[in-house]
């Protein structure tokens, strides 16, 4: 085993620098070869090529590395899109209170009728004619202070 070792040592690291360029990654690639060849000792007094052999288990080897790379590349790929996903769905809720909230401050500025009429409108969902009706005023009285609630709050958010 040790004289496999000291003979193809170079030839393996040699294959695997060739590929992967980073010396430290090659070495362990090599390391990982010597693990499956010394696991599979007992056959390897059947093996005829041993070149061929340890040519095979490095190149299946690197193939196999090549693979783990492209699954974790996908998978945090997909973390990432997840992550950003999510981020923007915080940041747009965080958008959305701030702007309630300066709504809520701008409604409490404007006069008492404007006041009832947006809420009547925008938070309960009345008709101008229901409205009216149920603060006793025009219709035409009822779109005046709407609109005027609507400028109110649009001027305040600008």
């Amino acid at each position: 085993m040790e004289q496999v070792y000291t003979e193809y040592r170079e030839f393996l690291y040699s294959f695997f620098i060739k590929h992967v360029k980073i010396p430290s990654l090659a070495e362990d690639l090599a390391q990982d070869v010597f693990i499956k060849f010394w696991q599979k000792k007992d056959c390897a007094d059947s093996i005829e090529n041993i070149d061929a052999w340890l040519y095979t288990l490095a190149r299946n080897h690197l193939m196999d590395h090549y693979r783990r790379l492209a699954s974790e590349k996908k998978y945090q790929e997909t973390v990432w899109l997840e992550m950003e996903r999510h981020a923007n769905v915080v940041i747009e809720e965080i958008y959305k209170r701030e702007l309630e909230d300066r709504v809520a401050f701008l409604l409490q500025t404007l006069p008492r009728r404007q006041k009832e009429v947006y809420e009547l409108s925008r938070e309960k969902g009345f008709s101008l004619e229901q409205i009216a009706e149920a603060l006793d005023i025009s219709p035409n009285t009822a779109k005046n202070h709407l609109v005027e609630s609507l400028r109110s709050i649009r001027a305040g958010l600008k």
